[in-house]
């Protein structure tokens, strides 16, 4: 079974609450072999998993960015969603480059720091986007996530994520919830759900994965309705022929040397990770342009 959004409404109606399981999207993104730190691997996975609950709150066509940096002014990684469940994850460049011993030497508060930010995107269709951006006072991307929300768009929110670690630091299984109140659910509420939700973490495996997942609304609620179900996956949407403007940038003379040499280049995409390679011929056809 796929990894699977579950979007509900619960509390006499007066919440909607979405589940997801995305232990194999979390897997494909935070696992490329350019992430080689663990804290690193901890951040980009929390926000890809929060996207991935958002795409339940988008409509048709519309996406979302989600861009969160740290106090490092260089130190940013992203994630982007769509209303179809494609979610993308990835770093900057320094952040990469940085050396895994001194990002896994530090807290998750220590790395977001006192200057830290979120900032959201959502295109809205017509050419148009609406934009937030608020601080980080907690310092752990989750809590961070749930002040997004009721700062910029006032709306009383709570993120749950769990991600399970295995022995040798790989994404054992990942899973999450998003609650947001509706106009009108009294005081105490929210309050009330967050303690549901800190549950998540006692659910076996066994239980957050695959088809046993469906039951995971109804062992937290009892007021609670399944009303949409959507597939969510890791999907970039870059192509041999997205590289080719990568590839001329390289400039008329390295690639007249490697027509010379007989050589390939490989160009690799710098959100997915994916390799593309050009033979002599492909160069020589874009020369000749």
């Amino acid at each position: 079974m796929p990894d699977i959004l579950l979007k509900t409404m619960a509390c006499d109606k007066q919440a909607r609450i979405f589940f997801v399981n995305n232990t194999d999207l979390i897997r494909t993104i935070c696992h490329r072999p350019a992430i080689k730190s663990k804290l690193l691997r901890r951040a980009l996975g929390l926000t890809v998993s929060a996207a991935s609950l958002l795409a339940g709150t988008l409509k048709e066509n519309q996406r979302l960015s989600l861009k969160m940096k740290a106090s490092h002014s260089t130190y940013k990684w992203f994630a982007d969603v769509d209303s179809q469940g494609n979610v993308r994850g990835y770093a900057s460049d320094d952040l990469l480059k940085a050396p895994p011993e001194i990002l896994d030497g530090l807290s998750m508060p220590q790395f977001v720091g006192d200057r830290g930010f979120i900032q959201i995107v959502k295109d809205v269709g017509m050419y148009r986007n609406v934009t937030g951006i608020t601080d980080m006072p907690y310092r752990n991307i989750v809590d961070d996530l749930s002040h997004y929300f009721h700062q910029s768009e006032q709306t009383p929110t709570h993120f749950a994520l769990h991600i399970d670690y295995m022995d040798d630091g790989h994404i054992g299984t990942s899973a999450g919830i998003l609650a947001q109140l509706l106009p009108g659910a009294p005081d105490g509420l929210l309050d009330r759900i967050k303690e549901i939700t800190r549950r998540l973490p006692d659910i076996p495996s066994s239980e957050l994965n695959g088809e046993p997942f469906r039951r995971v609304p109804f062992l937290l609620f009892d007021d609670i309705e399944i009303k949409e179900t959507l597939p969510v996956k890791a999907f970039c949407g870059c192509s041999k022929e997205m590289m080719f403007p990568m590839l001329y940038s390289l400039g008329i003379d390295e690639l007249t040397a490697a027509c010379e040499k007989n050589d390939s280049i490989e160009m690799i995409c710098h959100i997915c990770g994916n390799s593309y390679i050009f033979a002599p011929d492909e160069i020589k056809k874009l020369l000749a342009r």
